[in-house]
């Protein structure tokens, strides 16, 4: 079990951290805790989010009561790291003024992406944790002021939840990462430390690294950090058993479909899934259906999602009108192709949390959506239930668009898309990216088809020649594992653990079926979920 520990000034970040652990670990095994608790009864594994600086000697004698594992999102409290040998600098009112400032990026051109004067640097010390020496940029764009195709979130200088904390300095050989201004660097960003029978691992901002693949870092202290003397706790992989990546990949069909064709025709010749999510107002047009009709015939190479019924932003604005956008739009379309719609993509990968409640209380089973521009809450870096959110509604971020707008003008214009997958590959993460059929009005960049086939073609074949063993699927599948992954019960403590997968009576829902194994990592392993035999 871990404990989430978080005072009510700190609860927002509380909220977002329980969910992103519950995504790796099920929600069976992570509860919210006093303050109390760590006298007598808290867990091994602790998460202290954004704590105040007098918890300090609760959590120093928590720490030095048996072997645990402490994780602290944001706060350092100022006695804690004393212990642990952290100093905390003095913040000054101009020195968060410049922060804020680079912080920000200017907007990507076409053909160039943009960066933050601030990043994350990793160190060679995050390999422990199956990292690597990662650069992180604050916020980054890879078209205009929306679009980061590397995928990971913004981290802010605003001062919220979302923003880097207080400066503090920790011993090199501690530190996992740090901040650089302009190639300068300034503190630390997270470390790694031993204190004596126990370890801490920080992050110097309130929600952690929930959005990004750094969140592996937390998953690979969790299941296997000093597993012959530290407690651990299993992760549920985010890749089916049996498989070192998995990808899945649409076409949103803003304003055309049947242009879709050709590009669907290159993906049956390689033999990968494809998907369309379809705006409705499109089917006003009868020509438009036939694609539709022909993809959902063969169920494991095609399927169909809602793009909204009228592609307004943020749904309408409104919950009542997410409802509307949601339902008007499977109506349509499965009266177009006979086949129930139970998944949706946010118009504008726009997804406000009352459009994500009206989703679900209409009905679907998922969503897909996310960009570093806005709702940093639905930017997670592993698929699952939204903070806040009831189980059985999933919400994955794909925010890879492989543009022609995006291509890269200077050296191999698929750089930065081979770098995205790159990034999930080595952190066990689901890959999504995303495309669109052209129209009469826009051709997303593309100079033409061949050029659009060419640049597809030829990251299907990075992604083959650097996995092993990839699982190619479409979007319908690929969140199916997702819900039937979030549903998975992990039960049990005192260092045995047993593997609950949805049984008979939920499998009778779509929500809780899937033809594919969960992995799960413990103490060094990973194995394929046998459910209910010990691990």
């Amino acid at each position: 079990m871990i404990g989430i520990l978080a005072s009510n000034a700190s609860d927002p970040a509380g909220h977002h951290a329980l969910a992103a652990v519950q995504r790796s670990v099920s929600a069976t095994q992570v509860q919210a805790i006093s303050r109390s608790l760590l006298r007598d009864m808290a867990p091994d594994i602790v998460v202290a989010v954004d704590t105040p600086d007098g918890w300090s000697a609760d959590l120093i004698a928590w720490l030095r009561a048996r072997p645990r594992k402490l994780i602290v999102f944001g706060n350092m409290p100022i006695a804690l790291g004393d212990f642990l040998g952290y100093e905390r600098a003095d913040t000054v009112a101009q020195f968060a003024a410049d922060l804020a400032a680079a912080s920000r990026s200017e907007a990507a051109p076409s053909g160039a992406p943009r960066e933050s004067a601030a990043v994350v640097r990793y160190s060679a010390l995050a390999q422990t944790l199956g990292g690597q020496t990662w650069h992180r940029p604050f916020e980054r764009f890879d078209f205009a002021d929306e679009w980061n195709n590397l995928g990971f979130g913004a981290i802010r200088g605003d001062g919220s939840i979302w923003a880097v904390g207080k400066p503090v300095q920790v011993p090199a050989e501690a530190e996992l990462a740090a901040v650089f201004v302009g190639g300068t660097r300034q503190f630390s960003y997270a470390a790694l430390t031993d204190a004596g029978s126990s370890s801490v691992l920080w992050f110097n901002r309130p929600v952690g690294p929930c959005d990004s693949f750094e969140w592996r870092l937390v998953e690979n202290f969790l299941s296997g950090y000093g597993a012959d003397t530290l407690p651990c706790q299993p992760v549920l992989s985010e890749l089916p058993w049996g498989y070192d990546a998995a990808i899945t990949s649409r076409l949103d069909c803003d304003e055309g479909v049947e242009s879709a064709r050709p590009l669907w025709q290159a993906y049956r010749r390689l033999g990968v899934p494809f998907t369309l999510a379809v705006h409705t107002q499109n089917l006003n047009r009868p020509e438009q259906h036939d694609i539709l009709r022909e993809l959902v015939a063969d169920r494991t190479q095609g399927a169909v999602l809602s793009h909204t019924a009228t592609h307004a932003p943020n749904w309408g604005g409104t919950y009542d009108n997410a409802v509307a956008e949601g339902m008007q739009s499977a109506a349509l379309l499965e009266a177009a192709t006979g086949v129930p719609v139970r998944y949706a993509v946010s118009p504008f990968h726009q997804s406000p949390p009352y459009a994500m409640r009206g989703l679900a209380d209409a009905g679907y089973e998922g969503c897909i959506g996310g960009i570093i521009r806005n709702d940093p809450e639905f930017l997670t870096a592993r698929g699952g239930a939204l903070a806040g959110m009831p189980a059985g509604f999933v919400a994955h971020s794909q925010q890879c668009m492989l543009h022609g707008d995006c291509m890269l003008n200077q050296g191999d214009p698929l750089a930065i898309f081979k770098q995205a997958f790159d990034y999930a590959y080595s952190t066990n993460t689901l890959f999504g990216y995303l495309d669109h059929p052209f129209s009469e009005r826009y051709s997303y960049g593309w100079r033409d088809e061949a050029q659009r086939i060419d640049a597809h073609e030829t990251l299907i074949a990075y992604i083959r020649s650097k996995a092993q063993k990839p699982l190619f699927l479409h979007e319908e599948a690929a969140l199916d594992f997702l819900a039937f992954r979030s549903l998975a019960q992990v039960v049990g403590d005192g260092g045995e653990f047993r593997v609950l997968t949805p049984g008979a009576r939920e499998a009778a829902s779509a929500t809780a079926s899937t033809p594919l194994t969960l992995g799960v990592e413990f103490r060094g392993a990973h194995v394929p979920v046998q459910p209910g035999k010990a691990l």
